[in-house]
């Protein structure tokens, strides 16, 4: 009766700590959702500056850049820069470059860009590229 009272017991911690790891599991992915969402809503602020884009224009290079945010290559990316930095009241500077010019030198992001930005916008997107 011990033994089925221990076995019982043990199994019942196995489940609640299967759920702890679950239900963490679940807030980390989320939060890394946010954290790509917050880090393409900057993106698009900056290249919207940049680059002059109408309402329209913004509705899809934020497709994109999260698109792209989201990409194994990118993933890298961002795991390479502290959470610190990409996390809290806002990304810093230095980090909205990297991503900006990681961005600006994907071959994938520039031939989806040119479909989005007109000859003037992609002449001005090149002259952002880093050299």
């Amino acid at each position: 009766m011990k033994k089925l009272l221990i076995l019982f017991f043990a199994l019942s911690m196995m489940q609640v700590s299967g759920q702890t790891l679950s239900s963490a599991s679940k807030s980390a992915t989320s939060s890394n959702g946010t954290m790509i969402e917050s880090l393409a809503t900057d993106q698009v602020k900056s290249l919207t500056k940049k680059l002059n884009l109408d309402d329209k224009q913004q509705e899809q290079v934020a497709g994109l850049v999260v698109t792209q945010l989201k990409s194994e290559k990118f993933q890298k990316l961002l795991s390479g820069l502290s959470v610190d930095k990409l996390s809290g009241s806002g990304v810093s500077e230095k980090s909205q470059e990297q991503v900006q010019n990681a961005l600006l030198l994907d071959k994938d992001f520039q031939k989806s860009m040119s479909s989005v930005l007109d000859d003037k916008q992609m002449e001005t997107m090149k002259n952002y590229m880093p050299k």
